[in-house]
């Protein structure tokens, strides 16, 4: 969908477009994408969703991993966001050595191969202003 987004005169800004950037830096927003621009955000069968989602959702607010900067069980949105672009890689790997489920789907091709490394990216240009708190006192 990045890629999709930012098409092939990609530029230096949220999802290619100099607009957005200028748009996000303005207001403060946070705007987080799932792969690079060069790169397809990946499924699989075996978790049903994409691997971001999967990240975030799952392992980062149901199994509580994206209380980790720090670890003091609360979770902010801004931690949540980076706990998922730290988070995808490492699904990554654990996809292709079969721990997740080695079928991948991408573009309506099962079992694809080739793809680079799924890297999501986090612009944040929230400045100083609290944080959003999401969960609190596990």
């Amino acid at each position: 969908m990045a890629a999709a987004v930012a098409g092939t005169d990609f530029k230096h800004a949220p999802m290619g477009s100099r607009g957005l950037g200028q748009l996000a830096y303005d207001k403060g927003m946070r705007i987080l994408t799932a792969t690079q621009t060069d790169n397809i955000a990946l499924e699989t069968n075996q978790v049903k969703q994409g691997l971001l989602s999967y990240a975030l959702i799952e392992n980062g607010l149901k199994e509580e991993k994206a209380n980790y900067l720090p670890h003091d069980e609360k979770i902010t949105l801004a931690e949540w966001l980076s706990y998922g672009v730290v988070r995808v890689p490492e699904l990554y790997a654990e996809m292709r050595s079969g721990r997740l489920g080695r079928e991948l789907i991408h573009e309506g091709v099962s079992g694809a191969t080739g793809e680079k490394l799924q890297q999501p990216s986090l612009f944040d240009f929230a400045r100083r202003r609290r944080d959003v708190l999401l969960v609190n006192n596990f």
